[in-house]
């Protein structure tokens, strides 16, 4: 019990730690596109995270998070499920609270995943790529969660 508070706990500093070298970005308050044009790039797109601030995350496992046109979200953590809602206005955009299973696949993934679900809880920000193929989520203090596409959410 106590290690799993400590793994909690780690991952809670590694949050902050993260947010706070995320502090370094700049963030510009005019959207860049208008907010249909923000929704018609994030619906029916599979978003693969590339980066958390400075960390690096690969393929294996995939972590994605999939936007829906009726204001779901749904995704995978690296090991586990999850879904829940999101509120999009112009740039600005707020995730609910996720539910997800609760599968445990050892504590280097589950320390990522923790990281994961822990920073799309403080994203506020969003900016889509002209040419859709790359989100950037924000934190307030600019922390900055990296996503890339592919030109349409199908597997094959």
């Amino acid at each position: 019990m106590l290690t799993m508070w400590k793994r909690i706990g780690f991952a809670a500093l590694l949050v902050a730690v993260l947010a706070a070298l995320g502090a370094c970005g700049t963030h510009n308050d005019a959207p860049t596109m208008s907010e249909d044009a923000i929704r018609q790039a994030l619906v029916g797109k599979t978003w693969t995270l590339r980066k958390i601030v400075a960390r690096s995350y690969d393929d294996d496992p995939a972590r994605t998070l999939k936007f829906n046109a009726d204001g779901t979200v749904e995704g995978f953590g690296g090991c586990n499920a999850f879904n829940g809602t999101y509120s999009l206005t112009g740039d600005q955009i707020e995730f609910s609270p996720m539910a997800s299973t609760r599968k445990s696949c050892g504590p280097g993934l589950d320390e990522q995943e923790y990281t994961f679900l822990t920073f799309l809880a403080v994203v506020r920000h969003l900016r889509v790529e002209e040419d859709g193929s790359e989100l950037v989520l924000l934190t307030e203090s600019q922390g900055e969660m990296l996503f890339s596409s592919g030109s349409s959410g199908l597997f094959w």
